[in-house]
C-alpha cells in the first residue's frame, strides 16, 4: 500500500485559473498552463501520486472565496487565510481587512493563518515604509495565530534575520517555514521557536547547496513537504507549471539527501503534517 504524502502548500486556486496571480511570491522560472486544468483533474493526478491532503493558502482578500470554495468542494483540500507580505498595501484600502480574516478563520476547513511573513526581495519592498507595514501585519498575524492556537504559515524572502527576531516576540506561536530558503543554522533557530521546515521543489535544484545541507542536518521530525504549485516545479520539470502530484519529487530528494527510504520520509512528513495542521 502506498504511504500517503502531503502537499502542505499549494495554490490550487492559481492552477485552475492558469495564473500566477499579481503578487510576487513566485520564485524561479515558471510558465502558465496552456489550458487551465480542472481541479478534479489536478486532484486526481495528485491522488494517483499518493497525495492525501493539500493546503491551499490565501495571499489576499480577493482570493478567500475561491480557496474556501475549493476546500468545501473537495475533501482532500484545506485552506489558510492571510495577506501575502508583498500585498500588505491592501490593508490601506480595506479598513475591515482584519475582520474579514477573523471571519474566514471560523470556517471549519480553514486550518491556518497564511501565508504571511516578510519579503525584501525587490527594491520597492526595501523602503522603510514598506518594511514597517510588512512587519506590522506580520506581528498582527502572529498574535492572532497564538491567540487562536492555530499554525501560521510563514513566507520568508531575503528576510531571515527579521523573521526570527519578530517570531521571538511571540513565544508559544507555532507553524511552518514555507518554501524554506535559509541555511541549517536558521532552520535550527526556527525549529527551536516551534516551527516545522517545509521544503519545496527548489530543494531539487543542483545549486541549492544550503538547502541540501539543511535537509541533511535537521531531524526528519521537523520536516514537511510542499510544492508551492504552480511555482517552483522540481527537477526534471523545472520551468513548467507545477502541480501537487510533484511533491513526490521533494519526498524523494529528502530521501536521497538523508540516505533513508522514500517510505520513511513519506510516513514521517505525513505524521508531521497531521500534527501541525490537525488533518483528518
Amino acid at each position: 500500500m502506498t504511504i500517503p504524502i502531503v502537499d502542505t502548500h499549494c495554490h490550487l486556486d492559481y492552477i485552475v485559473r492558469s495564473t500566477h496571480g499579481q503578487n510576487s511570491s513566485a520564485e524561479g522560472d515558471n510558465e502558465d498552463f496552456v489550458v487551465p486544468p480542472s481541479p478534479e483533474d489536478v486532484l486526481q493526478r495528485a491522488q494517483d501520486a499518493g497525495v492525501q491532503w493539500l493546503v491551499n493558502p490565501g495571499v489576499g482578500l480577493d482570493g478567500f472565496s475561491d480557496i474556501i470554495s475549493l476546500a468545501e468542494r473537495f475533501e482532500s483540500v484545506y485552506a489558510a487565510v492571510s495577506i501575502h507580505p508583498t500585498d500588505v498595501i491592501e490593508t490601506e484600502s480595506h479598513p475591515d481587512w482584519l475582520e474579514q480574516i477573523t471571519q474566514a478563520l471560523e470556517h471549519p476547513k480553514v486550518i491556518a493563518i497564511g501565508e504571511t511573513g516578510l519579503d525584501y526581495y525587490r527594491p520597492e519592498q526595501q523602503t522603510p515604509e514598506n518594511m514597517q507595514l510588512q512587519q506590522s501585519c506580520f506581528r498582527t498575524f502572529l498574535g492572532l495565530a497564538r491567540e487562536r492556537d492555530i499554525p501560521v504559515i510563514i513566507h520568508d524572502r531575503e528576510s531571515h534575520h527579521d523573521i526570527l527576531k519578530i517570531v521571538r516576540e511571540f513565544p508559544g506561536v507555532r507553524g511552518i517555514m514555507h518554501c524554506f530558503s535559509g541555511d541549517s543554522e536558521f532552520a535550527q533557530a526556527m525549529i527551536k521557536q516551534g516551527f516545522y521546515i517545509s521544503f519545496a521543489g527548489n530543494l531539487t535544484f543542483k545549486n541549492a547547496k544550503n538547502l541540501h545541507q539543511a535537509a541533511q542536518d535537521i531531524s526528519l521530525d521537523s520536516i514537511l513537504t510542499e510544492t508551492d504549485a504552480p511555482f517552483l516545479s522540481p527537477v526534471p520539470f523545472r520551468g513548467k507549471p507545477n502541480e501537487p502530484e510533484r511533491v513526490q519529487y521533494v519526498v524523494q530528494k529528502i530521501s536521497d539527501l538523508k540516505n533513508i527510504s522514500y517510505s520513511q520520509v513519506a510516513q514521517k512528513t505525513t505524521e508531521n503534517a497531521i500534527q501541525v495542521f490537525g488533518l483528518v
